[in-house]
């Protein structure tokens, strides 16, 4: 199956009052480590949709099509529609977030091994039973995908196709873990690399 990889790293973090994917998490920035673990996988295509130039230019680096969000004050729609547009001829998108920095490869390869076997549902990991990142669209819902309205992002999809849905459980939430406050950046820095 030939699956499209698309980083959605476009959000503007209103929470944190900063941008959280230029914080760092030991030794880089929490965008880092979801683009360099793409980086060593097998995608057909690799796309990270930013609005930030530093990130842009990074995935560039690592071997992603980069693609400038101007259009990033609407939403999480914004990315899914930019990715979705520059991912031609593959049967599947699978959309990750870029604060989500401990997803593991086995997890990912787990997630496409499921859509390999699957291709006609949407996959989805459940971390301990709790809905998470990243899902995978078959690319027969690229119309759909094109035509979500702001900050609905894949939900709406996933909502209007709840038949075809294909649960992954994984058995942990550490994976699963993105950073979307002050005190979960804080609490996560101290307790994970002291």
């Amino acid at each position: 199956m030939k699956v499209s990889a698309i980083v959605m790293a476009s959000g503007h973090s209103k929470r944190m009052k900063r941008d959280k994917l230029l914080m760092k998490l030991k030794d880089k920035e929490i965008f880092k480590y979801i683009v360099d673990t793409i980086s060593t996988l097998d995608f057909d295509k690799k796309i990270l949709v930013a609005r930030k130039d530093l990130i842009l230019s990074y995935g560039r680096e690592k071997g992603f099509t980069s693609v400038k969000n101007e259009k990033s004050f609407k939403g999480q729609s914004e990315s899914i529609k930019l990715g979705v547009k520059n991912s031609d001829n593959v049967d599947g998108y699978m959309f990750f977030v870029a604060d989500q920095p401990f997803i593991k490869c086995e997890t990912i390869n787990e997630l496409l091994d499921e859509f390999d076997k699957n291709p006609s549902k949407i996959i989805i990991p459940f971390y301990n039973n709790i809905k998470g990142n990243p899902i995978i669209f078959p690319s027969f819902l690229k119309e759909e995908l094109l035509n979500i309205q702001e900050d609905k992002g894949g939900s709406a999809v996933i909502k209007n196709n709840k038949d075809i849905i294909k649960k992954v459980f994984i058995d942990t939430d550490y994976e699963n873990i993105d950073i979307d406050t002050k005190e979960a950046y804080e609490k996560l820095r101290s307790n994970v690399y002291g």
